[in-house]
């Protein structure tokens, strides 16, 4: 059973002093996240590598009050050098069918439209009718990648996004559009949409095997599962934490199959393009 580091421990691994530590903790809430059964503050695996992040980029120049409010995706995003994987910032329904789908990047979820979660690459917004108080509740985009989706607007309203920095898409989001947009950012933005993998289940592949067929359906399973996990993470939260720990799993699963099933269509000379619209 882990019991957690106290914190002279806690400085040794990360290689802070126990005062930095103290004081991380007292003006940031950057520090140990439960106690022991005696009552003592106790440091988490998680914690220590929290730290050990907050500690990097806080060298490299971002600012601990900054730091301090990003989720550990974010920061475990933000300190890998190659092909990091984008953090996309989440308000509306399809958020966890989204995050299933697109294994290569990171979604973190905002219940409210005025606070766009810390760290995020690309914040999305699905407004199906905006009403003039969500624009009041918008603040600028400051320059990051910021969209909307909507169904209905006046041209008032969309010139006051145009203004504010959002790019407004017209329609509720899809997965290959989505793909297409962040695979704009990074080319590891890749992946297939639901409708993709069920056409390639049904493919007669040229190969002398079924390959194809399997990798999609297995990718397809995984997918309807990775859904279902991370809305359990959601809707229960006393199961909350374990849920999630599946729902990261089961995407490190998907993130390989892909890789495979990638290789398989590029070997078949597969047109997605043409299969998305077929």
């Amino acid at each position: 059973m882990n019991t957690g580091k106290r914190i002279g421990e806690a400085a040794t691994v990360t290689g802070l002093s126990a005062h930095a530590l103290r004081q991380w903790h007292r003006r940031y809430n950057i520090g140990p996240s439960f106690n022991s059964d005696g009552g003592q503050r106790r440091y988490s695996d998680q914690d220590i590598e929290r730290i050990r992040l907050i500690d990097l980029l806080r060298q490299r120049g971002f600012s601990l009050a900054t730091l301090a409010e990003w989720p550990l995706a974010s920061l475990r995003q933000h300190t890998e050098s190659d092909h990091r994987r984008l953090v996309v910032g989440w308000h509306g329904t399809h958020f966890s069918a989204f995050a299933a789908q697109i294994p290569h990047a990171e979604f973190v979820q905002s219940a409210s439209l005025n606070k766009r979660p810390p760290g995020t690459d690309v914040w999305l917004i699905e407004c199906p009718t905006l009403t003039d108080d969500q624009l009041a509740e918008l603040p600028d985009s400051q320059g990051s990648l910021s969209i909307v989706c909507y169904e209905f607007a006046n041209r008032r309203q969309l010139t006051r996004l145009s203004a504010l920095g959002y790019e407004c898409h017209k329609g509720s989001p899809t997965t290959r559009w989505l793909l297409n947009r962040l695979s704009e950012l990074t080319p590891t933005a890749s992946g297939f949409s639901m409708e993709e993998l069920a056409k390639l289940m049904n493919i007669k592949p040229s190969l002398d095997c079924e390959c194809p067929n399997h990798l999609a359906s297995i990718l397809h399973e995984l997918t309807h599962f990775a859904q279902y996990s991370l809305e359990c993470s959601i809707s229960n939260d006393t199961d909350a934490e374990l849920h999630q720990d599946i729902f990261n799993h089961v995407q490190s699963s998907q993130r390989s199959v892909l890789a495979a099933l990638q290789a398989v269509v590029q070997a078949e000379h597969l047109d997605i393009g043409k299969l998305a619209s077929s």
